[in-house]
C-alpha cells in the first residue's frame, strides 16, 4: 500500500519531521519573553505616573497631576470639546493624556531578521547551566564534556513609535511648571519594567479663553520612542526554540607490543605477571 505523502497540500509533499528539532519545552525554567506594543504604551504611562510624578502648585499646595491613556471614549470627548470634563461637568485641570499616533520601522535597522521562511538571521544564546546534562563524576573521570544547551531566538523589530502627550492646566504658570519637569527628560530611557529611549520634540502651546467657557491652557508634547517589538509567536510558531549541541564519542585504540623474543610457554605461571594480576592461590 502506497504511503500518503500529500495530506496537507495537493501540490507539495508533507514536510518530514526532524527528530533533532523535536525538543520538549514543558520542563524549562526559561520562559518565552515577549515585548509587545502594549508594553511600550505601558512604559510611557507608568514612567510619567510613577517616576516623574508631575505636580503643580495651587494655593501653596503641591497637587499631583493625573496621567491617563487616551482610549476611544476619552479621546472622542477631547476631539469634540478640546478638553475633558468629569461627571459633574467640571473641566478637568490639571490633566495629562497620552495618545499613540504611528509606528514606523527604524530605517537604520530595517529587516535584520530577513524572513521567517526560509529561516533568516537568528540569535543563538548558550545556557550556562542545564539540569539535564549537569556535571557528574563520571564525566570528570572519562574526560567527557557535557552536552550544551542553546536557545535560538529571532531578531526583534526595531521601530519608532510616536506619541502625543497632552497637558491641560488652569494657569500659564502651572503649565510652565509641568513643562520644566518633562522637557529635560528627553533622551532618557522611559519605563519601569521595559525601558525605551524617548525623544521630546517641539512643544506646541494653546490658550483657550472663549466667552462662556472655562479658561484652560493646553500644551502638546510630541514624543518619539525607540521601541523594540518581539512578539511571543510569529506565523503561529514560537519565537524561542531550544536546541542541543552535538554529542561526540571518541574511541581510542590501544595496541600492545610483544616482547622481542615473544611470549614464553610459562606465561601466567611461575609468578609471571605477578605484579599486575592476583593469583588465585593467594
Amino acid at each position: 500500500m502506497a504511503e500518503l505523502n500529500r495530506t496537507d497540500s495537493s501540490f507539495t509533499n508533507n514536510p518530514k519531521a526532524n527528530r533533532a528539532e523535536q525538543v520538549r519545552r514543558d520542563d524549562d525554567t526559561i520562559k518565552t519573553q515577549a515585548c509587545t506594543i502594549y508594553d511600550h504604551d505601558f512604559a510611557i504611562l507608568t514612567y510619567l505616573r510613577d517616576t516623574v510624578k508631575p505636580k503643580v502648585i495651587e494655593n501653596d499646595a503641591a497637587i499631583d497631576i493625573p496621567v491617563m491613556y487616551a482610549n476611544g471614549e476619552k479621546w472622542s470627548q477631547v476631539q469634540a470639546h478640546g478638553y475633558m470634563r468629569d461627571k459633574k461637568g467640571k473641566t478637568m485641570t490639571p490633566l495629562i493624556m497620552i495618545r499613540r499616533n504611528s509606528i514606523v520601522e527604524r530605517d537604520t535597522m530595517k529587516k535584520l531578521d530577513v524572513n521567517r521562511n526560509p529561516a533568516g538571521n537568528n540569535l543563538v544564546l548558550e545556557s550556562k547551566y542545564t539540569n539535564r546534562h549537569r556535571y557528574d563524576r563520571f564525566s570528570a573521570t572519562s574526560n567527557s564534556k557535557p552536552n550544551k544547551e542553546y536557545f535560538v531566538t529571532l531578531i526583534p523589530e526595531f521601530v519608532d513609535i510616536s506619541y502625543d502627550v497632552f497637558i491641560w492646566t488652569s494657569l500659564q504658570e502651572q503649565m510652565n511648571q509641568v513643562l520644566e519637569q518633562i522637557i529635560p527628560l528627553g533622551g532618557f530611557a522611559w519605563g519601569t519594567t521595559w525601558k525605551f529611549p524617548c525623544i521630546v520634540q517641539d512643544v506646541a502651546n494653546e490658550l483657550s479663553n472663549d466667552t462662556g467657557e472655562d479658561r484652560t491652557v493646553r500644551a502638546t508634547l510630541p514624543v518619539t520612542m525607540k521601541g523594540t517589538i518581539f512578539p511571543e509567536a510569529e506565523l503561529y510558531k514560537s519565537n524561542v526554540q531550544k536546541q542541543y549541541g552535538i554529542k561526540q564519542i571518541k574511541l581510542a585504540e590501544t595496541q600492545f607490543t610483544a616482547p622481542p623474543d615473544g611470549y614464553g610457554d610459562d606465561i601466567g605461571t611461575n609468578g609471571n605477571f605477578l605484579p599486575f594480576y592476583r593469583r588465585f592461590d593467594q
